[in-house]
């Protein structure tokens, strides 16, 4: 078996240390594009052997920001690391988001129900109040698609997102979930995003990891 470089161990540390700088874990560096997670654990244990791929480095100094060959210096030659102090800009995408058949139906339903209401004399109140509920809560699900693809696309390691997102939902993304609410998980998805869930089971955070891991996959953004 060929002899690891000097400065793997090196490299390790700087990892483990970097995480915790960070506060995230495993699952969160290779959502943010790290390495594969039998190559990260190789990583941290100093066991990634005497020619480990490019590539490795380059995730690595992405997921962890890192300035660009920073890792590889590490491993190399037993540099320092150093930390990108990066400006925070909106990635908006496309500002385009698929809308569930199912919803996009309610929402044809509930402009019916609204116009029947409005058209009997006098006008139904009631109806209209009931019908303006249901599209209220349709058009908070709508919101909720394109908020969670802003919100993925715009993740990283430390969960601070730019401030435009902070200032334009920062308030919602703020008031309190209730369990019977029918879109709790995915209410308490964007809240993990924006770093407020701070508390959630680790079963179910290993889950969030796993649907951001796979959204910014599918996104073509830092492909595990």
């Amino acid at each position: 078996m060929q002899n690891q470089p000097e400065y793997a161990t090196f490299l390790a540390a700087c990892v483990r240390e970097r995480r915790r700088e960070l506060n995230v874990s495993l699952d969160d560096v290779i959502a943010a594009g790290g390495p594969t997670r039998r190559t990260l654990v190789r990583v941290e244990a100093a066991t990634l052997g005497p020619a480990p791929k490019p590539v490795t480095f380059r995730r690595l100094d992405q997921a962890l920001s890192w300035h660009s060959g920073s890792a590889a210096r590490a491993y190399w030659r037993g540099e320092k690391p150093r930390a990108r102090a990066e400006q925070r800009t909106l990635d908006a995408g496309t500002a385009v988001v698929a809308v569930p058949a199912a919803l996009a139906l309610q929402l044809f339903n509930t402009q019916i129900e609204l116009n029947a209401a409005l058209g009997t004399d006098p006008v139904d109140e009631r109806g209209l109040r009931s019908s303006v509920d249901r599209l209220n809560t349709h058009l908070g699900r709508l919101l909720g698609l394109y908020l969670t693809d802003l919100l993925e696309r715009n993740w990283r390691p430390d969960a601070a997102p730019p401030p435009l997102v902070e200032q334009a939902f920062g308030e919602l993304l703020s008031t309190p979930v209730s369990e019977d609410d029918p879109d709790y998980e995915d209410k308490l998805y964007r809240r993990w995003l924006i770093g407020r869930a701070p508390d959630i089971p680790d079963a179910l955070a290993g889950r969030f990891s796993g649907r951001l891991a796979r959204a910014r996959q599918d996104a073509g953004e830092g492909s595990v």
